[in-house]
Formats: structure tokens, sequence, C-alpha cells
């Protein structure tokens, strides 16, 4: 799946021809920013996720701690029967008009 998005070696010929275009001799200062710039964004991704995962780990020993029960399942999608179902109500077609030859009188209707 990773290698859907590669570039071709024709494509990275284009970028690196443009980069020295617009960048020169400054193209190896502006290199390490960016390898830097990763690394931080690496670090801090990595210490987020730290976090969190500290977070979810204690907060599961403090549960387990305090009640015999196991916690309720993360999937909270397969308690849908506590739901009602949703329904539309029934169509009924209005009464048909009298026709040409019908006759509209009290009378003829049984009234």
């Amino acid at each position: 799946m990773m290698l859907a998005f590669m570039p071709s070696p024709s494509d990275m010929g284009v970028v690196m021809v443009v980069a020295v275009l617009l960048f020169g001799k400054r193209l190896p200062e502006i290199a390490r920013q960016v390898g830097r710039g990763m690394s931080e964004l690496k670090k801090g991704m990595m210490g987020i996720q730290s976090e969190l995962n500290s977070a979810i780990y204690s907060n599961d020993t403090q549960m387990s701690s305090y009640s015999s029960t196991p916690a309720r399942p993360t999937n909270y999608y397969n308690d849908v029967d506590d739901r009602d179902e949703q329904t539309a109500p029934k169509f009924e077609p209005p009464p048909a008009e009298p026709t040409v030859g019908e006759t509209t009188s009290p009378s003829s209707r049984g009234i």
C-alpha cells in the first residue's frame, strides 16, 4: 500500500532540478532543517503516543482494582438492540374522485 504513493525516479529528478533552481547553494542547509523538523515531529508524535498509552493503561488498572466485573467492551456498535427501530407511516392513497359516469347525489351514496 505504501508503494503506491512512492514517486518514480523521473518525478524525483524533476523535484531535484526544481530544488536546485530555487535554493542553489543553500540546498544542504535547507535539507538539514527539513531533517531536523521531521525528527522533532517524530519525537513529538512518540511523546503523545506514550502519554496516551500510559493514560489508557493506568485507567485500566484503576478500573480493574475497583470492580471484579470485566470492563465494558470498547465496541459499542454491538449494542444496537437497545434502540427502537425507525418506522415510516403506512402510505394510504387519497380517496378516488368520482368518474364522469357516476352521480354524486346523496341518494346514490346511500345517505
